[in-house]
């Protein structure tokens, strides 16, 4: 063990403690006058500096409770709460991106006085993880000595930059299988959490969105993260043998669904049934998983809130607006309509002007999905690099499924695997593999089990083979 570590005895006692800490320090920031509060921003941030130099384990404990329980602000774009859901968000800053940006920077800062600033453990993604962040950093560079890139478009790279950090911190400094599965409860725990302050926001009528996002809510970056911890519930729930734990991933599974659904986002209901349909052809529990879904099929119809049904049958219901697209004579209504045009404006306008690098990130219009803004911003080389780095995810986490013993971790592997499945095809709607209250969790569940498989293929002498991932 690392002289620079600090072993955390007690868990759940040292979670109370950051958690009343963490509250305290926010509760005198909204009541101290302005003057007072860069005062405490800098004592928070010394505290987070500490702490992620002491002790990798507190350090994540911190970071996964804040991914989804931290406020944010907003500067620039709409805030006009009546607008579409595909108006520009401006640059939003959250408490988790200074939380991140701190810990980043002090484990580099750890590493280089431990003398192990050169020593990165050798994934199958690390190589498109590489080129995928050279392709957008030289987009951006040329972006912004065309005019077309303000400085904070550099600031966006270095947020893509902040989540791989994260998981090498994670592969690098995590040795313990125990400490592993204190990670994925805690984020269970933080699951839990939001959930039970989603479901309280509806009887207010409006979509449920994550808690302290300000005026303008998310609901389709919620419904997203909804949809990869229910996989993951799911895939614990399907690989417990103790019939009393089964009932606790169960209860657990309902009271995600609920405010998942009040969400209202379509983009997340397409991915928790492609999540759905994953589980069938890849989990062993296929009768289960099948006869539970005709169940729901038969149930559905009477127990489907009517704002969740008016939800998807919106999409081709709408009355005619401007802007509209008509397909096959349905019009479309106009967020879905919006989504596609993004897609003829890609492909018309900004690819045939830059091709290869595209116009560099946030150097085009705003596009609420992921796939034609990667080809806006990052050109044909880009996409293709983003598209290598996600397939190469994709057979990272069947590895981890197939190879890991533990059976709670292979139940894990099992649901990150489904659940980014779902988020593949959810990157349809929204950007989902740049929102922080996405990716971050990804990218811990993936750091977590590439973790757990070195650790067990270090206790066989079996080194892991970059050739068992192409």
């Amino acid at each position: 063990m690392s002289a620079l570590t600090i072993r955390v005895p007690f868990p759940p006692a040292v979670l109370l403690t950051l958690v009343a800490t963490t509250l305290l320090l926010y509760s005198a920031y909204l009541i101290a006058p302005d003057s007072v509060r860069v005062a405490l921003l800098v004592c928070a941030g010394l505290m987070v500096a500490v702490v992620a130099f002491t002790s990798v384990e507190l350090t994540l404990y911190l970071l996964i409770l804040s991914t989804l329980l931290s406020p944010e602000l907003q500067f620039g774009g709409s805030t006009d709460p009546t607008g579409p859901t595909t108006a520009s968000r401006g640059v939003t800053l959250r408490l988790d991106d200074l939380l991140l940006t701190v810990i980043c920077l002090t484990w580099l800062f750890r590493m280089a006085v431990s003398k192990e600033l050169g020593v990165v453990r050798q994934t199958p993604i690390n190589q498109p993880i590489a080129w995928y962040l050279l392709a957008t950093f030289l987009a951006t560079i040329a972006g912004f000595y065309t005019g077309r890139v303000g400085m904070y478009g550099f600031f966006f790279v270095l947020k893509y930059l902040e989540y791989f950090v994260l998981f090498y911190m994670i592969i690098n400094q995590i040795h313990d299988e125990a400490a592993i599965k204190r990670y994925i409860m805690v984020m269970l725990f933080t699951c839990f959490v939001v959930s039970i302050l989603g479901i309280a926001q509806i009887p207010g009528g409006e979509r449920v969105s994550a808690p302290f996002e300000g005026d303008i809510g998310e609901p389709n970056t919620f419904g997203g993260y909804l949809v990869l911890m229910f996989a993951v519930t799911l895939g614990l729930f399907l690989s417990e043998v103790d019939k009393m734990k089964r009932w606790r991933w169960a209860g657990l599974l309902v009271i995600i669904v609920v405010p998942l659904a009040f969400t209202e986002s379509r983009s997340s209901y397409l991915a928790f049934m492609v999540m759905i349909g994953l589980f069938i052809m890849l989990s062993q529990h296929k009768r289960l998983l099948i006869g539970s879904c005709m169940v729901a099929a038969t149930l559905l119809p009477f127990v489907l809130p009517g704002n969740v049904i008016s939800r998807v049958t919106y999409t081709f219901a709408q009355p005619e607006e401007a802007g509209q697209i008509n397909v096959g004579g349905v019009h479309l209504d106009t967020s879905t309509s919006e989504r596609l045009r993004s897609w003829e404006l890609v492909l018309t306008k900004d690819l045939p002007r830059h091709p290869l690098l595209g116009v560099g990130v946030t150097g085009s219009r705003f596009m609420d999905a992921q796939y034609p803004r990667v080809l806006s911003e990052t050109g044909i080389v880009g996409l293709i690099l983003f598209l290598w780095l996600l397939r190469r995810i994709w057979v990272l986490l069947r590895v981890c499924h197939r190879s890991l013993s533990d059976t709670s971790l292979r139940g894990v592997a099992l649901g990150t695997l489904c659940g980014f499945g779902g988020l593949l095809f959810h990157a349809l709607g929204s950007n989902s593999f740049i929102i922080v209250r996405i990716m971050e969790p990804l990218m811990i569940l993936v750091g977590l089990l590439l973790a757990a498989l070195l650790i067990e293929q270090q206790k066989t002498s079996d080194g892991l083979q970059n050739g068992d991932f192409v």
